[in-house]
């Protein structure tokens, strides 16, 4: 019977540990995320507005669609949710609970998604405008690299859930929260 409960410890270890691994993705990843989305805010959105080099003629007004609401996305990542993200590395049981808690203003999303294709059509039209702007910024992501992303980092807190998911359940502990989060994060990108 020992060594029986030393194999289930053993056990429950080696997936606490393989969730551990999910979850330090899940920080990095939040990380470069945010940093990412700065370089559209702080980097193209300034630069725009400092007129050098000057808006090619016929755009006037149509950057605003160009950008969509990535600045209220960047703005809650920042002050909100990537330092509730980096607490869970010390509460992993708070993850599950973390995503439905925001499901509302994972909204900002679905609006963010729903420009995206007038946006993709306005950065296509003035793209070397807009590689201009990268060259003067030292970018090495062109302009619609850095604008996919919210795009694919709605679907991939799905893809981490399910991992924290199956980790938290095969290490035998409680996971209502963390099925309940995977559901938000599914209804979230397919409304998006």
């Amino acid at each position: 019977a020992q060594m029986l409960l030393e194999q289930e410890e053993a056990n429950r270890q080696k997936y606490l540990l393989k969730r551990e691994f999910v979850i330090n993705e899940l920080i990095e990843t939040e990380r470069d995320y945010t940093r990412d989305l700065g370089q559209v805010v702080e980097g193209y959105m300034t630069m725009i507005k400092t007129g050098d080099p000057p808006m090619p003629e016929g755009m006037d007004g149509k950057d605003i669609m160009v950008w969509g609401n990535i600045h209220q996305i960047l703005d809650w990542h920042r002050e909100t949710f990537q330092k509730e993200i980096e607490s869970c590395k010390e509460n992993p049981e708070k993850i599950g609970s973390l995503f439905t808690r925001y499901e509302r203003r994972m909204h900002m999303y679905v609006k963010y998604c729903e420009n995206k294709p007038k946006s993709e059509y306005i950065v296509a039209e003035y793209f070397e405008f807009f590689e201009e702007m990268r060259a003067k910024l030292g970018h090495k992501l062109q302009l619609p690299d850095l604008l996919i992303k919210p795009v694919q980092r709605i679907m991939k807190y799905q893809l981490l859930l399910k991992d924290i998911l199956k980790y938290t359940e095969k290490a035998g502990l409680d996971t209502k929260d963390l099925q309940r989060a995977v559901a938000v994060m599914h209804v979230v990108p397919e409304a998006a």
